[in-house]
């Protein structure tokens, strides 16, 4: 982990409060692999107003030309900051950070599970997967189509996938959970890597708590140092257990 600048090379809105953006890095597109995370000063250089960095899963990474890319959604004064940045404009940020995604070795089938802005850090591994020809299965939910945009980068890859959202504005009516349930066996021999909200990360471990799958959550929190010595992004497991033997969990 190293602390970070890097020139923004452009900050597309997918929607109302959704954006996408490309920063260039040739640190971060050498050093960082899927499922890790940066964390970004979200405040003017001589402003501590957010004092805390926010965490960002990256999304995307392009190795030859040196630029990777964040998929967020404004909603504090960070984000909104974030949101108003302009191309040539400096980032200020550290990474990369987590224990990241090691797909070598994995089965052959990759099951990603999705919800909300949780889509965010599970692109590249699709991309990455995909790249290594590997059978890649996209299930991703939503509340609305406010996350349409996204769908273009995904259909860009080839990578089968399934949308639901709650209101049915946009693929299936439902949730992605009920979805992986309903098609549970036909997920039978993949290994599967999740992230989205604490309720639906609940539902998936109910579901693979006495299945064979190797399940790997990413845990989408606020944090305060980003290299786990404050213990401000500790998330409470079962009691009595440090963790789950079918569980591998990164931040």
């Amino acid at each position: 982990m190293e602390l970070l600048s890097g020139e923004i090379l452009s900050n597309e809105k997918y929607s109302d409060n959704l954006y996408k953006m490309e920063i260039f890095s040739p640190y971060i597109c050498k050093n960082a692999t899927a499922g890790q995370f940066i964390n970004v000063k979200c405040s003017p250089e001589s402003v501590l107003d957010p004092l805390l960095r926010r965490p960002f899963g990256i999304f995307d990474i392009e190795e030859k030309f040196n630029v990777f890319s964040i998929l967020y959604r404004v909603k504090g004064r960070g984000t909104k900051f974030l949101s108003e940045l302009k191309r040539g404009d400096i980032l200020d940020f550290a990474g990369p950070m987590g224990n990241g995604i090691d797909l070598n070795g994995n089965e052959n089938n990759i099951l990603l599970i999705g919800g909300g802005i949780g889509i965010a850090p599970l692109y590249l591994i699709a991309k990455l997967a995909g790249g290594m020809k590997k059978n890649v299965f996209f299930a991703a939910g939503f509340k609305d189509n406010s996350y349409l945009r996204w769908e273009k980068d995904l259909i860009e890859l080839k990578i089968n996938h399934a949308v639901l959202t709650e209101d049915g504005s946009w693929g299936e009516k439902g949730l992605v959970s009920d979805y992986v349930w309903n098609n549970i066996r036909s997920f039978k021999n993949f290994d599967i890597y999740c992230c989205g909200p604490r309720d639906m990360l609940k539902t998936l471990q109910n579901i693979y708590k006495d299945r064979n799958n190797k399940v790997t959550a990413l845990l989408d929190e606020r944090m305060a140092c980003g290299v786990g010595v404050c213990s401000g992004c500790v998330v409470k497991l079962r009691k009595g257990k440090r963790g789950f033997s079918y569980y591998s969990i990164d931040y």
